[in-house]
C-alpha cells in the first residue's frame, strides 16, 4: 500500500490520542521514528499491525476491526490536503452515482500511483433502500476499512446515514481474489426517482417519434437503419462484439489492421483476451453485471500468428531470420483496451466500446500503434502528447520530492542514533530508572522515596569504597605517569562491575565509589560487592606483575540504610546519603594496601553466603563509630574450590 493511506493514520492518532501514543504504535510494530513517505510501498500487513498495536496501546475497549474501521474514515478526512474531495463531489449527485463508479476513480488514480492494487466494486441491485455491493480483493482482512470509508464519504459528501450488512463471503479465488458481498442501506428514493423520470422521458421521445404522420415515422426509421454496422465499426475502431457464448461475431477497423484476416472474429473471447480490471471469472453474466463500471481488456499476442507458416514458407533462407525476428516482436506486444460493455438486444450481442490503454510515447511503439491509429474524437492524441511533454517534469518533481522524505527520514534516523548516544551518556552518571522517572517530569526530591515514614530509599544496601593508596607519590615524581596509571585501574574496575550485580556510582579524584542493592533492591548485595571487592585485588595484583606498575589499593566496605537521589542541575549526578557512607569510607580509609576491610554489619551478612573466610584483624579505631574488630576477607583457599569445582562437575551427566 502507499504512504498516503499510512499518513493519514498517523495524522488522527496523533490528533485524537496524542503523538506519545502514536511513537509508542510505531515502536511496538518496529517502525520507529519512521517517517511514512505518500509514494512509497509499504507491506500490506503494516496497516494490520497499527490496528493491534492500537488496541493494546489506546486501551479504549475498541477491537482491531474498530480501529480499522477508524482508519478507514480517516483516510477520507486526510485526502482533502490533496484536494481529492473535489474529485468526490463531481462523481454522481448521488450516493448511489459514486458507488457505481468507484472503480472508475481507482483506474484514474493508476496514473499518480502506477503500483496501486486497488480492490473491485461494482453493484449488482438497487433500489429505494439502499444497494447490493459486490467488493472484490487480493487483501484478506481489509472490509472494515472499507466500510469506515464507506460510512465517512456518506456522511461527509451526501449527508446520509449508511449501515451496512455483510451478506456472504466467497472463498479465495486465485483469478478473483475474495469476493464479499453487502447490503448498504440508506435513503436511496432520490436517485430512483431521479432514474425513473429519464426513462420516462425516453418512453416519451419514443411516443412523440412514433405519434408524428407515418411519412416520418418511416422517414426516421429508415434514417437509423441506414446506419450499418460497418460504420459503427469504424467510428469505434477498437470495438469487440461478442455473443452469450463468448464468440467474437464482430471488430473494429483498427483491431482487422492489427490482427489480418479476421483473425479476432469466430475466436472465443477467453482464448484471445482476458479482463485485466474488474478481477473476475470470463463468464457471460460477469460481463453482463459490469455495464456501469469501466472495464480494461488486454489482447493476448499469441493469436497474432494467421500467417505465419504461410510467410515462412514464402520467405527464403537468406531473410528468414529477419522474418522471424519481427514476429517475436510483434508476439511481445499487448493491446490494452478501455471502455464500456453495453448489451444490445437487437443484435443479442455485448459491444465492447474502448479505447487503447497508453501512458506514453513508449507504450504506443509497445503495441504498435501510431497516433493517427487513434480515433479523433477521442482524447487519446491529447493525452499521448500532453503526458509526453509534462513526463518529465512531474518525473523531476517526483524525484526530488522523494529525495527530501529520504532525507527526512534519514534525518531521523541520525536523530535516534543520537539520541541513544545521549541516552547511553546519561545512564552513565544516572541509572536508567530514576532517569526515566525524572524524564517524564518528576522533581529530583521525589526520587528519595520515603520507608515506613523515614526518609530512607533502601533499608539495606552494602557500599565499597577503593583508594589508590600510593598514587600521590607517583604524582610527586610523574604527573602523566599518574593520570596513566589511574586510567589503568579505574578502566579495569569499570571492566570488573560490568560483570556483577552492581552500581558505579562515581569517581573522586583516587576513589572508587561501588554500590551494590541500589538503584535496583537485591537479597544477595553484600555477596555481589565481596566478590566485586575480590576481584578488585586480584586484578591489581595481576597488573602490578605484569606491567611492572607501582600501585597499591585499599579496600573497605559496610552494609546499612542510606537515602539516594538526584543532586543539582547542571551536571546532576545520582548520590548516596546516610552513615552507612561514611561507615564505609572509614573502612576504606582504616584499611591496609592489598586488604579488603569490612564493618560487622557486613561481617555478619556474608555469613548468610558460604565460601568466604575472614581474618580478625583487632582493636581499630575509627571516627565517630567506635572500634571495628573484623578486617581481612578472603575467598577460600585454591584446593578447597577446585574440590568444590570437581564435585559440581561430577553431577552433570557425561554427553
Amino acid at each position: 500500500m502507499y504512504g498516503m493511506l499510512l499518513e493519514s493514520v498517523q495524522h488522527f492518532i496523533q490528533l485524537e490520542y496524542g503523538e506519545e501514543t502514536w511513537l509508542a504504535i510505531l515502536e511496538s510494530v518496529g517502525y520507529r521514528n519512521t517517517v511514512f513517505r505518500t509514494h512509497h510501498i509499504y507491506p500490506d500487513e503494516l496497516i494490520m499491525k497499527l490496528a493491534d498495536a492500537a488496541v493494546t496501546l489506546v486501551a479504549n475497549g475498541s477491537t482491531r476491526q474498530d480501529f480499522l474501521r477508524f482508519f478507514g474514515r480517516c483516510f477520507v478526512r486526510y485526502f482533502s490536503h490533496y484536494g481529492y474531495e473535489k474529485f468526490i463531489k463531481v462523481c454522481g449527485r448521488y450516493f448511489c452515482d459514486f458507488l457505481t463508479g468507484i472503480d472508475n476513480i481507482h483506474l484514474q488514480m493508476r496514473y499518480m500511483y502506477p503500483k496501486m492494487v486497488s480492490p473491485s466494486m461494482y453493484i449488482s441491485h438497487e433500489d429505494a433502500e439502499g444497494v447490493l455491493l459486490h467488493y472484490r480483493t487480493t487483501r484478506n482482512g481489509f472490509c472494515p476499512y472499507l466500510i469506515g470509508q464507506l460510512h465517512q464519504i456518506a456522511h461527509d459528501f451526501y449527508g446520509i446515514q449508511l449501515t451496512v450488512e455483510e451478506l456472504t463471503k466467497t472463498p479465495f479465488n486465485k483469478e478473483e481474489g475474495y469476493q464479499f458481498r453487502f447490503r448498504l442501506n440508506f435513503d436511496n428514493r432520490d436517485y430512483m426517482t431521479g432514474r425513473s423520470a429519464c426513462n420516462g422521458s425516453l418512453e416519451l421521445g419514443r411516443i412523440n417519434i412514433s405519434s408524428r404522420g407515418s411519412a416520418g415515422t418511416m422517414a426516421s426509421e429508415k434514417a437509423l437503419a441506414s446506419l450499418s454496422s460497418s460504420i459503427l465499426m469504424q467510428l469505434f475502431p477498437f470495438t469487440l462484439v461478442f455473443r452469450p457464448d463468448l464468440q467474437i461475431i464482430a471488430v473494429g477497423r483498427q483491431l482487422k489492421q492489427m490482427f489480418p484476416d479476421n483473425a479476432l472474429v469466430g475466436q472465443a473471447l477467453p482464448d484471445v483476451a482476458r479482463v485485466r480490471r474488474p478481477k473476475l471469472l470470463f463468464t457471460w453474466d460477469n460481463l453482463y453485471s459490469l455495464q456501469k463500471v469501466l472495464c480494461e481488456m488486454e489482447l493476448l499476442p499469441a493469436i497474432r500468428t494467421a500467417k505465419k507458416n504461410a510467410r515462412h514458407l514464402a520467405a527464403s533462407k537468406a531473410d528468414s531470420n529477419a522474418v522471424a525476428n519481427k514476429e517475436a516482436k510483434e508476439e511481445n506486444r499487448r493491446l490494452m483496451l478501455q471502455g464500456q460493455l453495453r448489451y444490445l438486444s437487437d443484435w443479442n450481442a455485448m459491444i465492447f466500446l474502448c479505447n487503447p490503454l497508453i501512458n506514453n510515447l513508449e507504450d504506443m511503439d509497445g503495441m504498435g500503434l501510431t497516433i493517427n491509429d487513434l480515433s479523433l474524437h477521442g482524447h487519446g492524441r491529447d493525452m499521448v502528447m500532453a503526458g509526453w511533454q509534462h513526463n518529465s517534469r512531474l518525473e523531476d518533481m517526483y524525484e526530488r520530492a522523494e529525495e527530501r522524505s529520504q532525507q527526512l527520514q534519514q534525518t531521523y534516523e541520525l536523530q535516534d542514533e543520537w539520541k541513544k548516544r545521549g541516552d547511553k551518556l546519561l545512564y552513565s552518571m544516572i541509572p536508567q530508572s530514576v532517569a526515566d522517572t525524572l524524564r517524564s517530569g518528576t522533581d529530583p526530591v521525589d526520587t528519595c522515596q520515603s520507608v515506613r515514614g523515614i526518609l530512607c530509599a533502601f533499608e539495606s544496601i552494602t557500599v565499597l569504597f577503593v583508594e589508590l593508596a600510593n598514587i600521590d607519590e607517583i604524582t610527586a615524581t610523574n604527573p602523566m605517569e599518574a593520570v596513566s596509571c589511574m586510567n589503568a585501574v579505574f578502566s579495569c574496575f569499570d571492566n570488573i562491575i560490568d560483570q556483577h550485580n552492581v552500581y558505579k556510582v562515581e569517581t573522586v579524584g583516587k576513589v572508587y565509589m561501588v554500590v551494590g542493592g541500589a538503584p535496583e533492591t537485591n537479597e544477595t548485595h553484600v555477596k555481589d560487592v565481596a566478590m566485586v571487592a575480590l576481584s578488585f585485588r586480584d586484578e591489581i595484583d595481576k597488573m602490578v606483575k605484569d606491567t611492572k606498575m607501582s600501585v597499591h589499593i585499599r579496600i573497605g566496605f559496610h552494609t546499612g540504610s542510606a537515602v539516594a537521589g538526584v543532586v543539582g542541575k547542571k551536571m546532576p549526578r545520582y548520590c548516596f546519603f546516610g552513615d552507612t557512607i561514611n561507615t564505609a569510607a572509614r573502612m576504606q580509609t582504616t584499611s591496609l594496601p592489598g586488604k579488603i576491610h569490612i564493618s560487622q554489619n557486613s561481617f555478619c551478612r556474608l555469613h548468610n553466603f558460604n565460601g568466604f573466610v575472614f581474618e580478625m584483624r583487632g582493636t581499630v579505631f575509627v571516627k565517630v563509630q567506635g572500634t571495628d574488630t573484623y578486617t581481612s576477607l578472603r575467598f577460600l583457599d585454591e584446593s578447597w574450590f577446585s574440590v568444590l569445582l570437581f564435585s559440581i562437575l561430577q553431577l552433570v551427566p557425561h554427553v
